[in-house]
């Protein structure tokens, strides 16, 4: 399949699971959101120069797609995303949830995605959170 049709493809699919992602947040509760998040891959786990290539290929769709579809999409739906879009290309990511207070705010949240030590989403303001869970439950650790 040529480059640019295998690029069009991931950006649909991403399209698709960011709507599903706001959509499901505004659904479900958060309970049964755990289920989905924790769910396994269901096929061998890619690895090497192949999991890499679609770790970035996965950033980059959710990083495109969120300029375009109408409406903010904030870091819950672009986690909830890339870590099912990982998942069916067999990488089993994991979804990090964070807290931190803010003086003017008071308390605020992020949510981020790691493979392993390899940030995925949302990753970049990850230091600043503590975090509160990982789904499924993984070390969320942060390279430096």
């Amino acid at each position: 399949m040529r480059y640019w049709v295998m690029r069009r493809l991931l950006l649909i699919e991403a399209a698709i699971y960011l709507i599903f992602a706001r959509f499901a947040l505004k659904l479900f509760s958060f309970r049964s959101l755990c289920l989905f998040f924790n769910r396994p891959v269901r096929q061998r786990e890619v690895t090497g120069e192949k999991r890499k290539l679609i770790r970035k290929n996965v950033a980059w769709a959710i990083r495109s797609m969120i300029k375009q579809l109408p409406g903010e999409t904030v870091c819950f739906p672009r986690s909830i995303a890339a870590q099912a879009m990982l998942r069916r290309h067999g990488i089993s990511a994991t979804l990090c949830y964070g807290a931190k207070k803010l003086n003017e705010r008071g308390l605020t949240a992020h949510t981020w995605v790691m493979d392993g030590e390899e940030g995925v989403v949302g990753y970049r303001l990850a230091h600043q959170y503590h975090i509160l869970a990982r789904y499924p439950d993984g070390t969320g650790a942060i390279k430096k």
